[in-house]
């Protein structure tokens, strides 16, 4: 059963990473790597699905605490990628993350999944800022975090390792839910 899941509409919802999620998402994220590991530094070390098992135990136990909200983003009853947040209780803050599969690219998907998850994040977390962190040359990340209405605060200079060097890196801050 799960403890969490958010209907963005009809066709799309997320749910929370738990252990059934763990192969399916590995396998779309190895089919992903090419588009992943240009942009994603958790995506350029080896992937196998003890790993990611691993890493969902310990984002579930960071949920359980309050620090984390760690979800998979399912389109259609298939599993497309993952929304997550880092949530900071002490000073009412989270900070988000997101990927999809490159095939669902350009659809809406992330943008209306995002959208949901923040409005969320502010009416039921109590958050009071919500950031995004996008590497500058990230077009579509950044698009998303602007049409769901964050502003460009800044750019974090060399703050993100890329495949070769780093990216410098917008930040985005949002502090009202988005209009429905």
């Amino acid at each position: 059963m799960t403890g969490f899941a958010l209907r963005v509409d009809d066709e799309l919802e997320l749910v929370l990473r738990e252990a059934w999620t763990v192969a399916p998402l590995h396998e779309l994220i190895m089919s992903n790597l090419q588009h992943l590991r240009p942009w994603e530094p958790w995506a350029r070390g080896e992937q196998t699905e003890a790993d990611l098992s691993a890493f969902t135990r310990h984002a579930l136990g960071e949920w359980v605490e309050g620090r984390s909200l760690p979800t998979a983003l399912r389109f259609r009853g298939r599993l497309v990628g993952g929304v997550g947040a880092q949530l900071n209780a002490y000073f009412g803050t989270a900070e988000i993350g997101y990927w999809i599969d490159a095939g669902h690219q350009g659809r809406g998907l992330v943008t209306r999944a995002v959208g949901a998850f923040v409005q969320h994040l502010f009416e039921e977390r109590g958050v009071a800022r919500v950031e995004i962190q996008t590497a500058v040359g990230n077009q579509r990340s950044r698009a998303v975090a602007e049409r769901l209405g964050f502003e460009l605060e800044g750019v974090l200079r060399a703050a993100q390792p890329a495949l070769q060097g780093r990216h410098d890196v917008c930040v985005y801050g949002k502090t009202t839910p988005p209009e429905a």
